[in-house]
């Protein structure tokens, strides 16, 4: 039976770990978010958040030999790290003011769906088939049954946290593309930090432009706020980010995007564990039709990597 696993690629007990990290943290990290801003400033909270995180790897790979990074290297990583913190992981972070955890996590999970399709275009994917624009549609479907249109007595910013959400897809989408396309010999810790700390510059530009800094208030921090906070330092940036930067190094776009329907289970979960979040009937029927196109999709780009 062939591996899954690319020829020539680190060790498979490193490959299933950092599958194991990006299936089970990444899956948490939406609670911890909506839990982090509940006193934290969302956009500030992700710059900090990914700032430290970024300082603490870059130290950590310069003390283990990593070269200084060139102007060549900086530059890639402010572009893919613009697209995928700032764009991918931002503007969720900010969209989760308005909608749950979970349903964040159910949109995120359509995410395979638009990088099959735009890595296609990109030039990093084979052209999808029929089945694959099946799945693509069906996925899509899915997609529009999470998205409830809010009535006129409900919050109106639900519906802007949709779209937001949809737009972090794409964002993370396309940085992923720009990154399998323009590859950069350079150390993966390295690499990871560098996008972390360009990434966190634009999240506070963002900050700044909304006026957060200025409600800023240390001591308003909750005690659970500062847990889930320090949780998304550790888990969610070094030990979850690091590990996709690794896999998507040495993995197609599509099998690494294979924890998009693992981390909706462990965010479904949680949300209702913690927060009590709960989905309606037709969050139940949109999350089986995303789950099932994605798992149909990825068995069918699987099948024809091989």
């Amino acid at each position: 039976m062939p591996s899954k696993f690319p020829p020539n690629s680190p060790p498979r007990s490193q490959l299933i770990l950092a599958f194991a990290a990006l299936y089970i943290i990444w899956g948490s990290t939406y609670l911890a978010i909506k839990i982090a801003i509940e006193t934290i400033p969302p956009f500030f909270m992700a710059s900090s958040r990914f700032l430290i995180a970024g300082a603490v790897l870059y130290a950590f790979a310069r003390s283990r030999g990593a070269s200084r990074p060139n102007t060549i290297q900086w530059k890639h990583a402010a572009i893919v790290g613009t697209f995928l913190i700032a764009g991918g992981n931002g503007i969720v972070t900010y969209a989760e003011r308005w909608i749950d955890s979970n349903i964040a996590a159910l949109i995120i999970a359509s995410s395979p769906l638009f990088m099959t399709l735009l890595g296609w275009l990109g030039g990093v994917q084979k052209k999808p088939g029929w089945i694959g624009i099946g799945s693509l549609l069906f996925g899509l479907g899915g997609v529009a049954f999470l998205v409830e249109i809010p009535d006129a007595s409900s919050d109106q910013g639900q519906l802007g946290g949709y779209g937001l959400i949809l737009l972090a897809v794409i964002s993370w989408t396309v940085g992923c593309i720009y990154a399998k396309r323009n590859p950069t010999k350079i150390d993966s810790w390295l690499n990871s930090s560098m996008q972390m700390i360009c990434g966190s510059v634009i999240c506070l530009i963002a900050g700044i432009c909304l006026g957060e800094i200025d409600t800023v208030s240390i001591s308003e921090i909750s005690t659970r706020s500062w847990i889930a906070y320090v949780y998304l330092i550790i888990f969610g940036s070094i030990i979850g980010y690091t590990s996709y930067v690794f896999l998507l190094k040495h993995c197609a776009p599509t099998t690494v995007s294979s924890h998009a329907y693992v981390n909706p289970v462990v965010a479904v979960a949680l949300g209702w564990l913690i927060l009590d979040e709960r989905l309606t009937q037709s969050g139940w029927i949109g999350s089986g039709l995303i789950l099932i196109s994605v798992f149909a999709l990825l068995q069918r780009t699987q099948s024809l990597e091989k």
